[in-house]
């Protein structure tokens, strides 16, 4: 009877032109009749229309995140997705250089929200809504050491230990683990050569180490450092804005290594353009 019902409800929005209407934040918005959705999709309208829009986000894409990507979008017509009004969208990508910052193998994010508005005709791009999402993220080894070398990392080490200043550090990821080799120089001394090697964990929506060992450094020392980078969420510090003009806020539910690649997954809010 229920699906019955449903199939009148939505006989109904076709045959009398309802339109449905979608609240989003303090603002509701109005997409396109039934009537109008029926026929654009008949015409063709609504197919030429995905496409022009999946071709715009690839573009808005790779200026600040440039890589191979594969965009799906799900709309409500083709008159709603030329406004920027759509059902979802899915983002699949890989070798994808954000800002000369950081290196991800493989990038999957699907939008949670049954009701999305992106004006991606602007450039660039003006998100009219919140853009909720889901993600997997794929970060091999090399891109490990890729992004390392930015310097960004013993950089913000140095800054909380005047004095001090650390070598690109070089990471290896084996079985479950994480380790780090690199040397750290103060004033009038030699190079101290250091390792740790550690697990990663989730512990109150941050990425921290656990199972640390470390060779080379005085316990005390080993264990200030430790305890000032855990203190940190290290995914904090990354640029993760894959696209321009908005601000992305992450969060991450679980984190793996396997096969000299860590898995990462969560979930990010695209924000509102302000």
């Amino acid at each position: 009877m229920k699906k019955l019902n449903l199939f009148i409800i939505l006989c109904l929005f076709i045959q009398l032109g309802l339109t449905p209407v979608f609240s989003a934040g303090n603002q509701q918005y109005k997409t396109a009749s039934g009537f109008v959705r029926v026929t654009t999709n008949l015409l063709g309208y609504n197919f030429i229309a995905k496409k022009i829009a999946q071709s715009a986000i690839k573009k808005s894409l790779n200026k600040s995140a440039k890589g191979e990507y594969k965009v799906k979008i799900d709309s409500f017509s083709g008159v709603d997705l030329k406004k920027g009004m759509f059902k979802s969208l899915t983002i699949d990508g890989k070798h994808i250089n954000i800002d000369d910052e950081l290196y991800i193998s493989k990038l999957y994010m699907k939008t949670t929200s049954d009701f999305n508005y992106v004006d991606y005709r602007k450039d660039p791009m003006v998100f009219k809504t919140d853009v909720p999402m889901e993600y997997n993220v794929e970060l091999s080894e090399e891109d490990l050491n890729k992004s390392i070398t930015v310097g960004k990392t013993t950089e913000f080490i140095s800054s909380i230990l005047p004095l001090v200043s650390i070598d690109t550090p070089k990471l290896n990821l084996t079985n479950d683990k994480m380790r780090i080799s690199s040397a750290i120089r103060v004033p009038f001394a030699k190079p101290i050569k250091f390792s740790m090697t550690a697990g990663l964990k989730v512990e109150k929506g941050k990425v921290v180490f656990s199972n640390i060992h470390t060779s080379g450094l005085k316990g005390d020392f080993a264990d200030k450092i430790i305890t000032i980078i855990n203190q940190q969420d290290l995914l904090n510090n990354l640029n993760f804005n894959i696209f321009d003009n908005t601000d992305t806020k992450i969060a991450v539910e679980n984190i793996s290594i396997k096969d000299k690649t860590i898995f990462i997954d969560g979930k990010v809010i695209i924000k509102q353009t302000k």
